[in-house]
């Protein structure tokens, strides 16, 4: 079990480079491989609070709230074999890590136009718990703002699919009390303006 508090704790101290727990996610996170991949989210700057909730997530963990405690469960094929693999000790200090690392704008790892795409309406939905142009303030709510396009598109769609398929099948799904709600109805065009707009948009 992850108890959120002392992960957090152990992932303030400083350190010069990345500590042996991390080596291995930079692999597809780290500055030097995300433009190889385009599917693969940039956790660089992160909150590391909202990642040590995800990386509980992937290794489906018990993780406290309100007077109990709740599992949390995120299916990918890659990130549920490779979670597990990270000691309970050394979560918080890979959140940590990655936290403290400059952010990289999509638009510098992908291409695409030097000004970001203008707001799609449903964007302000976006905003009330992501942040204006999607600068989170809240730590387990994801930053958006200068996220990969392709990685966007991908949650998106899984939220979308997640609401309305059977959830015991293999491969990628998420469920999430108020996104897999929010993004029920989006449609592909949808998707794509939203997912545009906020990879457009200064990761600072």
């Amino acid at each position: 079990m992850i108890l959120l508090a002392t992960a957090i704790l152990s992932g303030t101290a400083a350190s010069e480079g990345p500590p042996p727990a991390a080596v291995p996610c930079l692999r597809c996170h780290g500055p030097a491989h995300l433009a190889e991949k385009p599917r693969v989210p940039s956790i660089l700057g992160q909150d590391a609070k909202y990642l040590i909730h995800q990386i509980a997530a992937f290794q489906r963990e018990f993780v406290p709230r309100g007077s109990g405690f709740t599992r949390l469960e995120r299916k990918h094929p890659v990130m549920n074999a490779q979670a597990p693999k990270v000691d309970h000790k050394d979560v918080g200090i890979v959140a940590g890590y990655f936290s403290r690392q400059a952010c990289v704008n999509a638009r510098d790892l992908d291409g695409g136009p030097s000004s970001p795409p203008p707001k799609p309406l449903l964007a302000t939905r976006c905003f009330l718990c992501h942040g204006a142009a999607g600068h989170s303030r809240h730590m387990f709510i994801p930053t958006l703002a200068g996220q990969r396009q392709g990685y966007l598109r991908r949650q998106l769609l899984s939220f979308r699919d997640t609401h309305w398929i059977d959830l015991t099948r293999p491969g990628q799904s998420r469920v999430h009390s108020m996104m897999t709600r929010q993004g029920a109805y989006l449609t592909d065009a949808q998707i794509d303006d939203l997912a545009a707009y906020f990879a457009g948009q200064p990761c600072r």
